[in-house]
């Protein structure tokens, strides 16, 4: 099908803006995205003193758990507590929501020990997935989700009718113009239908709350309970008497819960108690997800025992259907296959993305005569290259700051955003070209990410060589995925450095294919 020459230079503008607007957002959405996928893995990679089997013992006593939190520091009436399981290990997160601000503990049961947060990397790298420690950043994902799927459908429709002469084309030894646009179109046809399906899920996922409003606002006119009655999402309102009481076992609770949900099976995933020894105290007791399957909670009234809320009744098509699409979004099926794919697709994008913004530069501004333009141009290099950079030093520091330092999950942080900030800064500055500082960039990035493995190697019991005889696979997991880390980047700034050789292409310099051809 041939577009009028309207209708394409419409289509054409609208994938070029789309694209370069949101091209750098989506970039750190995508290259965190890497990690997101291995989040579980690298929360039990980043604290060594984790580093033990699990131990085949009975489930856990979630009465046991609540009584080392006790033992940790104050612990009112009316406190709010949570406990995270892990399936591949024996350990269990403890989340103390405090007046001061959040407290976090690692808890082992067969111990009894209990350790204070010393790392968010795991965490840190996820939320940056979707922009979470920026105001309204979830709904700015959703927006940028948006602009992507805009790209990828005005990029299909104006490459549609020579998408079969262009699928396998890719001339790396040609001139950027057309080597760039070659690998933007390649890797943006293979990724295709895994880039419109992340694209989509996203937009829902983080656009769904802010949309929940708007019908509560209007269609029910101000009746928020309604739309959220309709998502499966009512939480209970039950607020605190002031009066204290005694409480049923955590275990009790645990146990009528499974008791008043079909099909909950396993150690709970997540239990939460809410105002803790007061009158109208309750649990919210989840049990572990099923790849595209139903979720399995219920609320328990923590003093009486009785059941005033579960998944049966709050079961939606609404809420199955966001639940499906944050499975698939997630990659929550054959995850042994499908997050090392995930991962592989994400870097794609990331491709697809940088090449993107040469192909726009390198179009209209070959010798980056305006200003505008060269900004753009050291900005792709500062944000892609710093990130790569920033986050090689965020596991860098991981193993080289102190384990007692105070704050020191702080410090991690820290060092990340600003080597990251660094590197965009001294990107911006004119006298080193963006392509020599990209190259820089990427091979202190791989050094790094190298380096943490062979320390690891070096220095630790467990690491990429003796974790899996040691029964411990998120570690095995975590040092390949740096390992892979330090390959791309290294091969990045290798190939960055290295001299072209530019080939005559056929009929002279005269661009092939839509995207250069507009």
């Amino acid at each position: 099908m041939k577009l009028s020459p309207r209708t394409f230079r419409i289509q054409f503008d609208l994938h070029a803006w789309a694209g370069v607007i949101a091209s750098l957002f989506l970039f750190v959405i995508f290259f965190c995205g890497v990690f997101a996928m291995f989040r579980e893995d690298l929360e039990f990679w980043q604290e060594p003193a984790l580093h033990v089997a699990p131990a085949s013992e009975a489930p856990p006593s979630f009465d046991a758990m609540l009584a080392r939190v006790k033992e940790q520091g104050p612990f009112p009436v009316g406190s709010h507590v949570g406990l995270l399981t892990h399936e591949d290990t024996r350990f269990i997160t403890a989340y103390l929501f405090e007046p001061s601000g959040l407290r976090v503990l690692w808890l082992d049961p067969a111990t009894g020990t209990a350790l204070p947060e010393r790392s968010r990397l795991a965490s840190e790298l996820y939320w940056m997935h979707f922009f979470y420690r920026v105001p309204w950043g979830m709904e700015f994902t959703g927006v940028v989700s948006v602009a992507l799927l805009m790209a990828l459908v005005s990029g299909l429709w104006i490459h549609l009718k020579d998408l079969r002469a262009q699928w396998w084309r890719f001339r790396p030894t040609a001139k950027p113009r057309f080597s760039a646009s070659d690998a933007h179109k390649v890797l943006g046809v293979f990724g295709l239908p895994f880039t419109a399906m992340l694209a989509w899920s996203g937009a829902v996922l983080c656009l769904s709350a802010l949309a929940a409003q708007g019908f509560g606002s209007t269609v029910y006119r101000g009746q928020a309970d309604r739309v959220t009655r309709l998502r499966g999402h009512e939480q209970p309102l039950r607020d605190a008497t002031g009066r204290e009481s005694p409480m049923l076992s955590l275990d009790t609770v645990v146990a009528r819960a499974r008791q008043s949900v079909p099909g909950a099976e396993g150690i709970p995933r997540y239990v939460e108690l809410h105002h803790a020894g007061d009158a109208r105290a309750w649990a919210g007791v989840y049990f572990q997800l099923a790849p595209l399957g139903p979720d399995h909670f219920a609320h328990v009234d923590a003093v009486s025992g009785e059941t005033f809320g579960s998944s049966v009744a709050s079961r939606t098509p609404a809420f199955t259907f966001e639940r499906l699409l944050f499975d698939l979004h997630a990659g929550r099926f054959a995850e042994a296959l499908m997050k090392p794919l995930y991962a592989l697709l994400a870097l794609a994008m990331c491709a697809v993305l940088i090449t993107g913004n040469l192909v726009w530069l390198e179009r209209r501004d070959p010798s980056r005569k305006h200003r505008g333009n060269r900004v753009l141009e050291r900005l792709t290099v500062g944000v892609s290259s710093g990130l790569a950079f920033g986050t090689a030093v965020y596991f860098a520091a991981n193993r080289v700051l102190p384990w007692a330092l105070a704050r020191r999950a702080d410090w991690e942080f820290g060092l990340y955003v600003g080597a990251w900030a660094l590197a965009v800064v001294v990107a911006l500055v004119p006298r080193w070209a963006p392509r020599q500082m990209a190259s820089v960039l990427c091979a202190l990035a791989a050094v790094l990410f190298g380096g943490v493995v062979v320390g690891d190697v070096a220095l630790r019991d467990a690491n990429l060589f003796t974790a899996l005889a040691r029964g411990l696979p998120p570690v095995f997991l975590s040092e390949l995925l740096l390992c892979c880390m330090a390959l791309c980047c290294g091969g990045l700034a290798w190939g960055l450095r290295r001299r072209r050789t530019v080939e005559a292409l056929p009929g002279g310099d005269a661009p092939e294919g839509p995207l250069v051809n507009a």
